[in-house]
């Protein structure tokens, strides 16, 4: 089967479904039907459940197609920093449980909640640079194209999320697999020197290495069950690259072999700036009916980070002498970008039948990905939907930190993805997942946290941590939201008594 130009560009497109590097956030939702004065003092827009407006703006919270089912009471949508304190103390004193928002990257949709408040933070979109020392402040509701703009102005760079529409507080709060990710720590949240919180009693509070300690360690890892709100991120940014090259290649997926022993070849002696990204994927542009054993395809981009062209094609050259090359029906390489045109040229967020359907995802933090993609291989072939892929980074070069509770520790990630249209067709997909993680899970040591299937299994939200970092987190929600304001994870919740303690 060959695969020409125009299967390459397809391949490139469908990129955008990408769930572990972005998904698509709205940017703002419209205020029809808001109430002004439903919270005292609060100059925010607030929208109650029965007000005209409440459906439209509930479901545009979620980026996909799959609403979930829940219902918060009010929607608060802040303009201040203030204004989220206000928010707080008004939930504790009305004994309203609250789940934050800033850009609705998790897809299982932690904010959206019975009951309560849902507090969207997503128009708080400050950007301060300190050039000198590097820093980026950034509100929570910010962007990756709008952080990667401001910073490219100062020469600088952040590893933000590859989807430009991503907001950085769920990105980072989880995580965040970011552009070059390997060579800036494995996980964006690393890179959070500092941030700006706001407690469960509305107190704002500032958590650093050397002020609240324990809350920065909360902070990186912590995902949707933070027991505060965080409104500004104090992240250090990093030179940015001027020399990016892109290299890119397609074979049949009969032809894993070679791509895998390629990686596992070439990795553990690659310059930490080349980061490479291996897809099983369906060719978009196969003709109907084809058969599974044609059609999907395995895509390879590399891309290299370099400071001058000599050094990035240095680094693409050990893949250009390789057998995947040598036997890809389709390449191209060299290609130069800058950072801002990796953006629409990879992961376009207009791409039709893409990442806006309906959305699952999974994932599995590994030191074998070859061999979690090999025992998906068959199973891969079965997707019950051609947006369906798996994708893999070979190189995340994680460590294990004390001053993190993002403990899913390993050198690789791999992550399925079942994206389907048809609302009858959720339980095939569904199960086709589940029954994904049967190959994933033997040589997986943890899980990210943004990508486990929460609303049918939350109990993988407690596999994404170390049983020691789960359970200082449970004492830290104790310590610092005793009257448990806050919404934890999805199903993490205990159903009676106490101040809202995680299960056990």
């Amino acid at each position: 089967m060959g695969f020409g130009s125009t299967s390459r560009r397809q391949a490139l497109q469908q990129l955008a479904s990408l769930g572990a590097l972005g998904a698509l956030g709205v940017l703002r939702s419209e205020r029809s039907g808001a109430a002004t004065g439903a919270i005292p003092g609060f100059g925010g827009t607030v929208t109650r459940r029965q007000d005209a407006g409440y459906e439209g703006l509930r479901q545009s919270l979620v980026w996909h197609r799959s609403k979930p089912a829940r219902y918060p009471d009010l929607i608060a949508q802040v303009r201040s920093e203030d204004e989220v304190a206000t928010v707080l103390r008004y939930a504790a004193a009305n004994r309203l449980k609250v789940a934050v928002r800033s850009g609705g990257h998790n897809p299982t949709g932690p904010s959206l909640r019975d009951g309560g408040i849902c507090l969207d933070l997503s128009a708080l979109a400050g950007i301060e640079v300190d050039r000198e020392r590097a820093i980026a402040r950034v509100q929570t509701g910010v962007r990756a194209i709008q952080l990667v703009a401001r910073l490219a102005q100062d020469g600088l760079t952040f590893p933000t999320a590859h989807c430009p529409s991503v907001g950085m507080g769920g990105f980072l709060l989880g995580g965040g697999i970011g552009w070059n990710h390997g060579y800036r720590g494995g996980m964006a949240t690393f890179g959070i020197e500092a941030a700006d919180l706001v407690l469960a009693d509305g107190r704002r509070v500032t958590a650093s290495a050397t002020e609240h300690p324990d809350l920065l360690w909360a902070v990186r890892g912590g995902g949707p069950g933070l027991f505060a709100a965080v409104t500004r991120f104090h992240l250090a940014a990093y030179p940015l690259p001027t020399a990016i090259r892109v290299s890119s290649y397609i074979l049949p997926l009969d032809k894993l072999a070679t791509m895998t022993a390629t990686l596992d070849a070439l990795a553990p002696a690659a310059d930490p700036k080349l980061e490479t990204l291996a897809l099983l994927m369906h060719d978009p542009a196969a003709p109907p009916g084809t058969p599974p054993g044609q059609s999907k395809i395995c895509f390879l981009t590399a891309f290299a980070f370099g400071y001058s062209e000599a050094e990035s094609r240095a680094m693409l050259a050990p893949l250009a002498q390789s057998a995947l090359a040598r036997e890809a029906t389709v390449k191209e390489e060299n290609r130069a970008f800058t950072l801002f045109e990796l953006f629409p040229k990879f992961f376009s967020t207009a791409q039709p039948g893409g990442y806006m359907g309906r959305y699952a995802a999974e994932s599995a933090i590994t030191d074998e990905p070859g061999r979690i993609l090999h025992a998906l291989a068959d199973h891969f072939r079965k997707a019950p939907s051609p947006i369906c892929h798996v994708i893999a980074s070979h190189r995340m070069n994680l460590r294990a930190r004390e001053d993190a509770c993002f403990s899913s520790i390993a050198r690789s990630y791999v992550g399925c993805f079942a994206i389907w249209d048809d609302e009858r067709t959720d339980e095939n997909n569904f199960r086709w997942l589940e029954k994904a993680t049967t190959f994933m899970d033997p040589y997986a040591k943890g899980h990210y946290i943004n990508e486990v299937e929460a609303r049918r299994h939350p109990e993988r939200i407690r596999q994404c941590y170390s049983p020691a970092a789960w359970q200082r987190l449970q004492a830290l929600r104790r310590q610092y939201d005793p009257q448990a304001v806050f919404h934890s994870w999805l199903g993490q919740e205990a159903q009676a008594g106490g101040a809202g303690d995680l299960q056990p």
